[in-house]
């Protein structure tokens, strides 16, 4: 691992560790370039903050759950590369991406060319409740490329609005701001390296 990252899972063992791309689970269908374990990592600085946000969740019988942390460049890429490519899987398409084309997913910024996460300070994720072990109903599913998943989407219920809210609300706390169209995902606002992208493997 690079010198100024942390595994998140070691770091904070309560948190629940994910890893969508390093699984078949995700808007590709496939294992992801870059992904060589089930894991997270990001940097030591993000890690912290994140430690903080966990402590206040778990305080309210919450949980943090991780779908992706620091992301290599050759991720970027192979997303890219994906995208050039026919459609081939409908069930995935259906539950990522039902109302798009794969071409319509970069014109419209739902998948970035460059991403924050190779960075090294950008988180997907949600909130568990601790005494189901269910996902708070925060209106989609992770990732799912619609307008809906904007974080202020009006056509979500109170319910998912309000716990859209919670988990913004904790994040920022700690010093992390949301990207608008994904209710999932934020950034450390001082992050460590702001113009550096790095391509090392997740494993």
């Amino acid at each position: 691992m690079e010198k100024g990252f942390l595994d998140i899972g070691q770091a904070c063992p309560s948190i629940i560790i994910n890893a969508d791309y390093a699984t078949k689970m995700n808007f590709t269908g496939t294992i992801v370039d870059g992904y060589k374990r089930v894991t997270a990592i990001t940097s030591v600085e993000a890690v912290e903050a994140l430690c903080k946000v966990q402590k206040e969740a778990e305080a309210k019988n919450l949980t943090i759950k991780i779908f992706d942390g620091y992301r290599p460049a050759k991720a970027v890429a192979f997303f890219l590369d994906w995208g050039k490519k026919p459609e081939s899987n409908l069930e995935v398409k259906n539950l990522f991406y039902p109302k798009h084309t794969k071409e319509e997913l970069f014109s419209l910024g739902y998948i970035a060319t460059r991403s924050s996460h190779s960075r090294g300070s950008a988180l997907d994720l949600t909130l568990v409740d601790k005494k189901t072990g269910k996902d708070l109903d925060m209106g989609t599913r992770f990732d799912y490329f619609d307008d809906l998943s904007h974080t202020d989407s009006p056509r979500i219920t109170m319910e998912q609005r309000e716990n859209r809210a919670l988990l913004k609300g904790l994040m920022e706390k700690h010093g992390f701001k949301n990207f608008v169209k994904e209710w999932w995902h934020y950034s450390l606002v001082k992050e460590p390296y702001p113009d550096q992208i790095f391509d090392f493997d997740v494993e």
